[in-house]
């Protein structure tokens, strides 16, 4: 039995692998997530906590401004990686270090000027100084910025299993880094905003120089900038750039609009149903991660078999996703009342909602991958326009001008995902069709 299960596990394809490993590491994640929480929450109160959580909101939409030279690069990179183009690889490389640093430097004045030209306290809803916490951060995601295209790289070269072994240490240091901090002094987001900025750079760069020791040819320098490059990345990156833009508008504006309508406070129970959902979603990202670089090197291979066969393994994965949603929201009151050994007030309505939210999100996660991998983003980006620029006015509808609060706000979004559910599920069959003929072409003029 033992000897059937091991070799079954030497046969799965580099993308199966890396998705198996990835899942295995995750259970450190969600531990660690379990364990830090409620230390926050304890930490910083119920207002600094919903305050910290739309922090992070707020970084984490600047990550969305590297004009999608990321996941430019990525493609690029995966497809040079598969035909063993080592030189142009350099290039790519060294070429989207070079742009991303000119944009992080441009980023970082602009977002230090705002915080003394902008009434933080104001968007926020608060009494509370947040300038300094915002600054620090601001500097150090833009650090950050740059350092992150490692991540980058691995996922091309399809170890994405790093990149989460990678994340688990950021998360253990941040774990005993809060340890120490509540013994220092408790709800200080200055002393938060150090621990969580330097901890991803201390990672990132230990990650940066791993890459670079064992794979010489991927090691960034400024006379490998090639201007040859920066159409290929930016052609698709800037695609990518947009449906960022606009998955920022659908996806992360929700903490920020129930703080500035409704108060940090009622942010809190919202986070807490959102993380725990999110957590169990983590499980199902990191099986399909792998995907699309692995969709990009099939592409490249002529291999759409193996893209077919793919879909039809992500998808018995989201099955298993659906039915865990569906029995965390049986029993989501009473053990996250065991987990964080507190009450919160939760709105009706707000868990049931948050299960179909996330089951639509991770059908769209699926659909996204295979068309990400193909850069077929055409009908992905026209959809995002549409439903990133509604997707604001339409929440402040529903749970502003309606009364629905959380629930609303939670609500259009939903109905939005739903939506490209739909879309997207239509324009994969039609990309598959596409590649399929393609590859047959290929094959006739390759004869």
């Amino acid at each position: 039995m033992d000897r059937n299960f091991f070799q079954k596990i030497i046969k799965l394809d580099k993308a199966e692998k890396s998705g198996l490993i990835n899942a295995i590491i995750k259970p450190i994640s969600l531990v660690l997530t379990l364990a830090y929480t409620p230390l926050l929450l304890d930490y910083l109160g119920n207002e600094k906590y919903g305050l910290w959580a739309t922090i992070l909101s707020v970084i984490s939409w600047i990550n969305y401004f590297d004009v999608g030279i990321g996941n430019g690069l990525r493609n690029v990179l995966s497809y040079d990686l598969e035909k063993k183009n080592h030189e142009h690889a350099k290039k790519a490389v060294s070429t989207a270090y070079v742009i991303l640093t000119i944009i992080s430097s441009i980023i970082l004045l602009v977002l230090v000027a705002s915080c003394f030209f902008i009434d933080w306290k104001n968007v926020f809803s608060t009494n509370i100084d947040l300038r300094p916490t915002l600054i620090i951060s601001f500097v150090s995601i833009c650090i950050n910025f740059v350092l992150s295209l490692a991540n980058v790289i691995l996922y091309a070269l399809q170890l994405s299993e790093l990149v989460a072994i990678r994340g688990c240490f950021v998360q253990l240091l941040n774990f005993f880094g809060l340890l120490v901090l509540s013994k220092i002094e408790t709800g200080n987001l200055v002393y938060l905003a150090i621990l969580f900025g330097s901890t991803s750079i201390i990672i990132n760069i230990v990650n940066t120089i791993q890459i670079i020791t064992k794979r010489q040819f991927l090691k960034p320098n400024i006379s490998s900038f090639s201007k040859e490059c920066v159409p290929e990345i930016c052609n698709t990156g800037l695609q990518f750039f947009v449906i960022q833009i606009m998955c920022l508008l659908m996806f992360t504006v929700d903490d920020m609009l129930i703080t500035h309508f409704f108060g940090a406070e009622l942010v809190t129970p919202f986070s807490i149903v959102n993380r725990v959902y999110n957590t169990g979603y983590s499980f199902l990202a990191a099986f399909l991660v792998p995907y699309w670089s692995g969709t990009t090197a099939a592409i490249a291979r002529n291999e759409i078999s193996w893209i077919k066969k793919s879909i039809i393994k992500t998808s018995k994965l989201l099955t298993v996703f659906i039915i865990g949603c569906i029995l965390v929201a049986l029993i989501f009151e009473p053990a996250v009342k065991i987990w964080l050994r507190k009450d919160l007030d939760y709105q009706t309505g707000i868990i049931p909602l948050m299960c179909i939210f996330y089951i639509l999100y991770a059908i769209l996660a699926v659909e996204c991958q295979f068309i990400n991998g193909s850069g077929r983003l055409k009908v992905q980006l026209v959809m995002y326009i549409i439903l990133g620029i509604v997707n604001v006015p339409f929440s402040i509808l529903i749970g502003v001008s309606l009364g629905l609060k959380t629930v609303g706000i939670r609500l259009a979004t939903t109905i939005l995902v739903f939506i490209a559910d739909i879309v997207l599920g239509f324009n994969l069959r039609s990309t598959i069709k596409k590649l399929e003929k393609e590859a047959g072409n290929n094959k006739k003029s390759s004869n």
